[in-house]
């Protein structure tokens, strides 16, 4: 799909244009169709912030702070050089 599309996309120019071997992304562990697609692409988590925050909008139309748990996920794809 488009998300997929995307993705694939984001490391091509990360590992072509860029030159890196790496690339790392942060996604909220409660959206599981995202966590599955990037698992399915290859990302494997490294750390989780359970005290992270998140915005949400509300049936008024204003938006709340509330707790989050962000998972970030690294992948190889190969390049020359390092994020870190």
């Amino acid at each position: 799909g488009v998300a997929e599309d995307l993705v694939k996309a984001a490391e091509e120019l990360a590992r072509r244009e860029w030159g890196y071997n790496e690339c790392y992304l942060y996604v909220e562990k409660q959206n599981v169709p995202a966590v599955k697609l990037y698992r399915k692409l290859g990302y494997r988590p490294i750390w989780e912030d359970d005290s992270a925050k998140t915005l949400l909008p509300t049936e008024s139309g204003k938006v709340k702070n509330v707790s989050t748990t962000i998972v970030c996920m690294k992948k190889r794809v190969g390049g020359l050089r390092s994020i870190f």
